[in-house]
């Protein structure tokens, strides 16, 4: 009985119209105009910053996004969120913190401060002089010399977001308060 199911089986592969060898020759192979990886928005946007996608969920709630672009701006990265609706949402700018910028990279919305920052003090938030907008870096300047900061914390006082820069010599270097946009403040918030 085997033998009779192996002959049945071998003699229909050989009549076999639609073989998968014949199959593949007797078939024209379709041009595609996809040459490269496609990505869909979705993993652009599962692949950002937690604190980027925090920022836009935030901001824009679930709009459509239609494409994410990072670039780097002075040391920063940014991202470049263009919605499907542009009318609506118009590109939005996202620092790696979750600040929203404006246009000019000025930071529009703060980050939220991380808790860790609320609870330890600014060392813990750990951001870096390389973390400040454009702004804010090109006024620590004239008043030391980068390598002598010590701490950076943020901090949103009303409506402003404010950098408080502490600096190794505090009594060469005094504390600074900058607001977001390079303007000094001369005394703390109270």
């Amino acid at each position: 009985m085997k033998r009779y199911w192996l002959g049945a089986i071998a003699l229909a592969a050989a009549f076999c119209p639609g073989c998968a060898s014949d199959r593949k020759e007797q078939q024209p192979v379709a041009e595609t105009p996809y040459r490269q990886p496609l990505v869909s928005p979705g993993a652009q946007f599962g692949s950002l910053p937690p604190a980027v996608q925090n920022a836009v969920r935030a901001e824009t709630g679930s709009a459509d996004i239609e494409d994410v672009i990072k670039t780097k701006v002075g040391d920063r990265a940014v991202y470049e969120v263009r919605f499907a609706d542009p009318q609506l949402f118009p590109p939005m700018h996202v620092a790696q913190d979750g600040s929203v910028l404006n246009r000019d990279m000025t930071v529009a919305v703060g980050a939220p401060r991380d808790r860790s920052e609320i609870l330890f003090g600014a060392g813990a938030g750990g951001l870096k002089f390389e973390d400040l907008p454009v702004p804010v870096a090109n006024v620590v300047g004239p008043y030391a010399p980068p390598g002598e900061v010590a701490s950076i914390d943020r901090q949103l006082w009303g409506n402003q977001l404010v950098y408080i820069i502490s600096f190794k010599d505090e009594v060469r270097y005094p504390k600074l308060y900058v607001a977001s946009d390079g303007r000094v403040l001369k005394e703390g918030h109270k």
